[in-house]
């Protein structure tokens, strides 16, 4: 494989070095300005326009230069785009100076824009496409076919894997330090961006409607029958070396290769999808354990160490001084030794029963019930029975009944878990409580098999 600087310019990273947030909004700004253009071309002039049209509704600083007018930012950018090799000036019929992207450069701000795109992803499409295709094969044009849905499965995984590793994403990005102390900022981000960005987006219909499973083994016997076929594969062959220029042992090669990596992936993709499944379990149980320790108030051990722990949190100091606990990872058995002791007689005394302020008692009653409301049984038992009065409730309509965020978030947590006795379909209605925004949904008994 060939160096990446081997099409890249050397410097062409170099943009970033400084001034990093300016230098790439700047560049966006232009690609969706010259994107209009078959060529991503446009006159220099009207490019310095654009640039400083953002400076002057901008209010940024640039490192190394001291003039604060906005024309100057924006040939100062423009000179560093230049100079890294993102764009290029050539000279026009009428003598006027012309600058476009280079191709490689746009393949970079394309792949760029695309790492937060948030276009619902649809699974069946895809995998329907392939399913077509395949079963009702031409093997005249079976070249064309294999080699297009070759791409599109290879797509399909990618997309797959990138839900996987999204998900991860989404952990880290909860267990981190401006996630930890606050509940307020767990519910949002859960409300906001994980319950758009991946379960109404991409989980939920992957496990659902979407689910490859309905095509999967037509897919898997269509191309065995393609391979085990002599005259439809030896067609196919025979197409491919003409198309591509190959000789016979090259074609047969890429046919094997296509149509192996297809059935390879349709025979894994339900493991990949389970794995998927898995990793939203895990980060319900993050998210549900982020949840109870930020609202737990239980006056037992697990309580007493949660408050310590939020403590120590504010003043390290304090964790410093109470965290001075060594690891004996030897012990010899003789130092457990506990020799016996000859068995006294020891007279009883009277036992008398303390007095309780109803007050104190009242009090941490009401602590055990708060904390006791918020574990899956509890949650769940409340929609069931709440499930007995409709027969279907709508998310905003149960936080309303409710008045509870916290149980509100845990009970549409606790809906896309497995073997949750309810089930959750998310509905297209944004829905604004206090500061709060989410996609409205439906909770529904879950269908017995």
């Amino acid at each position: 494989m060939n160096s990446v600087f081997d099409v890249l310019p050397l410097n062409f990273f170099n943009v970033f070095h400084k001034n990093k947030i300016v230098m790439s909004e700047c560049l966006f700004v232009l690609y969706d300005y010259m994107k209009e253009d078959t060529a991503f071309a446009s006159l220099k002039e009207n490019i310095i326009f654009e640039l400083t049209k953002y400076f002057n509704n901008h209010v940024v600083e640039i490192e190394d230069m001291d003039s604060h007018q906005a024309k100057d930012k924006a040939y100062y950018v423009y000179r560093r785009f230049k100079e890294c090799g993102w764009i290029v000036e050539e000279m026009g019929n009428n003598y006027q100076i012309y600058a476009s992207f280079e191709d490689y450069a746009i393949h970079i701000l394309e792949a760029l824009k695309n790492l937060d795109k948030e276009n619902d992803v649809e699974y069946s499409s895809m995998v329907y496409g392939i399913y077509k295709s395949f079963i009702n094969f031409d093997i005249d044009n079976g070249h064309k076919i294999l080699e297009s849905e070759y791409i599109r499965t290879k797509e399909l995984m990618t997309k797959l894997k990138n839900l996987n590793t999204n998900i991860k994403r989404y952990i880290r990005k909860l267990l981190k330090d401006n996630l930890k102390n606050n509940l307020n900022d767990v519910l949002e981000a859960l409300l906001s961006d994980y319950q758009v960005k991946v379960i109404d987006r991409a989980f939920y219909n992957l496990t659902t409607r979407d689910n490859p499973v309905k095509y999967r083994n037509s897919i898997i016997l269509q191309i065995q029958k393609i391979r085990d076929h002599d005259t439809w594969s030896n067609t196919i062959i025979n197409h491919i070396m003409e198309t591509k220029d190959l000789d016979h042992s090259a074609a047969e090669s890429l046919f094997d290769q296509q149509t192996t990596y297809i059935l390879d992936a349709f025979e894994s993709i339900m493991n990949l999808i389970n794995e998927i499944s898995h990793k939203n379990e895990r980060f319900v149980a993050t998210a549900t354990n982020r949840i109870m320790f930020l609202i737990n108030v239980k006056e037992d051990i697990s309580g007493k160490i949660n408050e310590i722990i939020k403590f120590g949190q504010k003043d390290q100091a304090f964790l410093e001084d109470v965290s001075m606990i060594s690891l004996n990872k030897y012990v010899d058995q003789d130092s457990l030794y506990a020799p016996r002791q000859p068995r006294k007689i020891i007279a009883a005394k009277e036992l008398i029963q303390p007095y309780l302020d109803e007050e104190v008692r009242q009090a941490a009653l009401e602590k055990m019930k708060l904390n006791q409301k918020y574990t899956r049984v509890a949650v769940e038992k409340n929609v069931l029975e709440r499930l007995q009065e409709d027969q279907e409730i709508l998310g905003s309509q149960y936080l309303a009944e409710k008045e509870d965020l916290a149980l509100f978030v845990l009970t549409w947590l606790y809906g896309y878990s497995a073997h949750s006795r309810y089930v959750i379909e998310p509905l297209e209605e944004i829905v604004t409580k206090d500061r709060y925004q989410f996609r409205d949904f439906v909770i529904k008994g879950a269908k017995t098999k």
